[in-house]
């Protein structure tokens, strides 16, 4: 069967780091039965690799980086190239499909950021969060198959429809061989910082980083423990970047947070080794991928009930409401200072990360050639 991958979507870091982990996968494991022809922009080229001589890379124009020009480009242009690569399926990584195409489509479901209610959007902001929505609602119905980070992806989506998906999948994220590789590497040769805390995201406003560092004032002011906080990962909310630099200011905790910003690789591999725990209250995550790496180091989660974290991390991680800050710095605390609860959760974490092996994490996308194979009959 030849594929079209539809990656115009794929713009953000863990969306990538999606693509390219089941593709590869997929790839390697159809080579010589299935083809696939990958759609880019000039914004996400960096997803281009070599995966075999099965895939190939199609940029498309430049304005197809932009949301709108993306919709008018898939349904003006795309037919056509449809045709003319002989494609019998589309793969969309978008959560949703391109509507009036007789082709089956095959979609996953990655971004939960417009299913979130109470997330403040200007009027433009507004008006694509609900044509987004009236889109997801549009893949559940005409989807041949619909595919899920998570569990919570798959709910969020069938109450923003109001209906059950005809067929469906739960296809969780892996994590990549060389961060398993690096844990066993380097975590007996770094020394453990027994008060230092580790908190790794894209820090957009729905992350909960506010609430994190009010519970980190509150174990320093009540239970007098010489916390420390890192913050790992980039600000593409310059306000929310100004918000948080602000409440860290006027809780007097320049000191005790530290702000990290981008980290290659192997600088986030030592931050992991180094830390006693990861914490990450955010209001909605689809998945939650360094929370598994910090568990594959071995990292206890301390973590919001109310995401995908804590069905991805079951076990190796303690999960709170995502405003309660005193209960947060509570269990923050106590795995700070209890040995044996912490080892304990720590053993846990491991043994979950181990879930997420990509080759385990890729197999229920096999399913999708069967599906599509049958919406062509």
């Amino acid at each position: 069967m030849r594929i079209l991958v539809n990656a115009l979507s794929t713009t953000n870091l863990s969306g990538r780091y999606v693509l390219l982990g089941h593709l590869t996968n997929l790839a390697k494991w159809t080579s010589g039965k299935h083809y696939y022809t990958v759609l880019y922009h000039k914004e996400n080229r960096d997803i281009c690799q070599n995966l075999g001589g099965n895939v190939k890379w199609m940029e498309c124009p430049d304005y197809t980086a932009n949301w709108a020009g993306r919709v008018w480009w898939e349904q003006t242009v795309l037919p056509g190239k449809l045709v003319k690569l002989s494609i019998d399926f589309i793969f969309m990584m978008s959560g949703a499909v391109v509507p009036f195409l007789r082709l089956p489509q095959v979609s996953l479901a990655m971004n939960p950021v417009p299913l979130i209610n109470g997330l403040e959007h200007n009027t433009i902001g507004s008006i694509k969060v609900a044509l987004q929505k009236r889109g997801y609602k549009k893949a559940m119905s005409t989807a041949t198959m619909m595919f899920f980070l998570s569990e919570y992806m798959r709910q969020m989506y069938r109450q923003n429809a109001g209906f059950c998906e005809k067929e469906s999948e739960v296809v969780y994220a892996g994590i990549n061989e060389d961060t398993f590789k690096a844990s066993e590497r380097i975590r007996t040769l770094i020394v453990k910082k027994p008060f230092q805390i580790i908190t790794v995201s894209v820090m957009a406003p729905h992350k909960g980083i506010e609430t994190l560092v009010r519970a980190i004032d509150y174990v320093k002011r009540s239970y007098k423990v010489p916390v420390q906080l890192l913050v790992v990962g980039p600000w593409p909310d310059k306000s929310y970047e100004s918000k948080i630099n602000k409440l860290v200011a006027e809780l007097n905790l320049k000191d005790i947070v530290k702000f990290k910003g981008y980290a290659t690789r192997e600088k986030l591999n030592q931050y992991y080794a180094e830390s006693r725990l990861f914490c990450l209250i955010s209001r909605s995550e689809s998945f939650g991928i360094p929370a598994v790496e910090a568990q594959v180091f071995g990292l206890p989660v301390v973590s919001s009930n109310c995401c995908a974290i804590p069905e991805v991390c079951g076990k190796g991680g303690i999960y709170r409401e995502p405003n309660d800050v005193q209960g947060i710095a509570l269990e923050i605390f106590n795995l700070l200072t209890d040995d044996n609860k912490c080892k304990e959760i720590s053993e846990a974490a491991k043994l979950n990360a181990e879930r997420f092996r990509w080759e385990k994490s890729s197999r229920p996308l096999l399913r999708m050639f069967d599906a599509a194979a049958n919406g062509n009959t």
